[in-house]
């Protein structure tokens, strides 16, 4: 491709401004950093809505996510032999001391994960998913992230979402340039440049690599082998858009309202808090605002009141209104609540609410996610694995795992992971044997290989390591018994000359 990069950016930002200016709106209403109006300076105020609800609603949802992603002390991800290798070796499951091995690569991924602080960047990422709905992720060579907000990148897909083209638009100043950058530009140090980067997609293992500094090539277009290093992230993917909707847009309606009200409730407020008094133009004595001024508070003062007098205070008597106004803004934060995952918004105000009914609630709103982990799960999870897991390989990090015999599942939601799926398998099928008739127990144990029970509920927990294999299993038994062989030898050898000393012990002496 023979075109600047700069001109290239220009050609599809038109595409991508229509996004720009929905998402400043929502993060107007939430998370005004995420979005910043066009040409805010840290010198100036960002806007500032009428409640903080919108930002603690998104705040919350990226949290949650963030969790369910990247759990802490637990792997987000399982590593298994793909069903067409099963299918060709005719098992049903792999033999253990492949678990075993692949569970230590789960280890080895998340040590890595953990050493990269990969968790700072996915809240990052999906918060300006849920209130702006686009992010661009870029896994540098060292695998750190780097986060591409939607003013800063332009983006082409196919009618199936998939990402054909991205280019990233980095505005530095010159001394933030890598030397080798550096040198190639006239500009003093001090000076503001625009860093443009060129990922073209070509197949799933071959993209394309293009750089300008400005509008001068530094990188020239070159293929690649491996995945692609760039992935733009989309909330909820219209066909045939190249760029997503977000969760706050969704909800923009009633935050809003909610926003209005709040103004309205506000403001009235104040008008309430207000004390006027009112004294007639034609009052008598000439001094008498002045001594209603001056007055404290208890004082006396020589004056007609009432209706028809010449002093009447003001009164604020629409209390309706502000009644209907905050009923309408519990019901706004009440739907919010649901949509944001706020479940402290939710329980119901009594005095004893139950820990089921509060489990029931939470299960209830996090299944209204159900898509979202779906779609975001193998998109920004499993690309990002995928990618890790080639840089480590080609540093001699990670052992080889076979890209055709092996698959990376991602999982996430509730509390039904599919490790936790695993655990509660193994639980049924132990009880089930701890229930057998206790006349047929151990002929029913001898059908059971344990070592294939044992070791994937292990390395679910992350243990893969404690399950002894079934060779050392045998190595174990068959020292045992030689043991007992032995010991049944010394006794046997140590039997008859027990016998004679004890003999000579009882003849009596001749």
């Amino acid at each position: 491709m023979t075109t600047k990069l700069q001109d290239r950016y220009q050609e599809l930002v038109p595409d991508r401004d229509a996004y720009w200016r929905r998402a400043q709106a929502c993060a107007a209403l939430t998370v005004p950093s995420v979005c910043p109006p066009q040409g805010q300076t840290p010198q100036q105020i960002l806007p500032q809505s009428y409640t903080s609800f919108g930002h603690r609603g998104a705040t919350n949802v990226a949290s949650k996510l963030m969790m369910a992603f990247m759990p802490p002390g637990d792997s987000a991800f399982n590593i298994e032999v793909s069903t067409k290798v099963l299918l060709q070796e005719g098992v049903l499951s792999p033999p253990p001391d492949i678990i075993k091995g692949l569970a230590q690569c789960e280890q080895l991924i998340n040590a890595k994960i953990e050493a990269l602080n990969w968790r700072r960047q996915t809240y990052l990422s999906l918060l300006h998913l849920v209130v702006a709905g686009n992010v661009c992720e870029y896994i540098q060579p060292d695998g750190r992230l780097k986060l591409f907000s939607l003013p800063q990148y332009v983006c082409v897909r196919d009618f199936n979402g998939r990402v054909l083209e991205v280019v990233t638009a980095e505005k530095l100043k010159v001394r933030e340039l890598t030397p080798e950058l550096r040198t190639l530009s006239a500009k003093k140090e001090h000076e503001d440049i625009t860093l443009y980067t060129r990922f073209e997609f070509i197949s799933e293992d071959v993209y394309a690599v293009q750089q300008d500094l400005d509008d001068a090539p530094v990188v020239p277009y070159s293929t690649h082998n491996g995945l692609m290093p760039a992935n733009a992230l989309a909330w909820e993917l219209v066909p045939g858009e190249s760029y997503g909707r977000s969760h706050v847009e969704q909800n923009y309606a009633d935050l809003l309202a909610l926003d209005k009200t709040s103004q309205q409730l506000l403001e009235c407020g104040a008008i309430a808090a207000r004390n006027l008094i009112f004294v007639a133009p034609n009052a008598a004595g000439g001094n008498l605002r002045k001594r209603i001024t001056e007055a404290r508070n208890g004082s006396v003062i020589s004056a007609r009141g009432g209706t028809q007098g010449d002093v009447q205070p003001f009164q604020f008597n629409n209390t309706a209104a502000m009644q209907a106004l905050n009923a309408e803004k519990q019901d706004l934060k009440r739907d919010l609540s649901v949509a944001f995952l706020l479940t402290n918004d939710l329980r119901r105000d009594a005095e004893r609410v139950t820990t089921y009914e509060l489990q029931m609630i939470v299960s209830e709103i996090e299944q209204a996610l159900g898509g979202v982990y779906s779609y975001l799960g193998p998109e920004m999870v499993g690309w990002r694995l995928k990618k890790l897991i080639a840089q480590m390989q080609t540093k001699d990090e990670l052992p080889a795992i076979g890209k055709d015999q092996t698959q990376i599942t991602v999982t996430t939601g509730l509390a039904a992971l599919g490790k936790d799926a695993k655990l509660k398998k193994v639980q049924s099928f132990l009880s089930l044997l701890s229930n057998t008739p206790q006349a047929f127990q151990e002929e029913a144990a001898s059908y059971v290989k344990f070592d294939t029970i044992l070791t994937p509920a292990a390395a679910a927990l992350g243990f893969p390591q404690s399950i002894k294999t079934a060779q050392e299993v045998q190595q174990e038994q068959a020292a045992a018994q030689e043991q007992a062989m032995q010991a049944d030898m010394a006794r046997a050898a140590a039997g008859p000359v027990a016998g004679q000393i004890a003999a000579n012990t009882l003849t009596p002496a001749q």
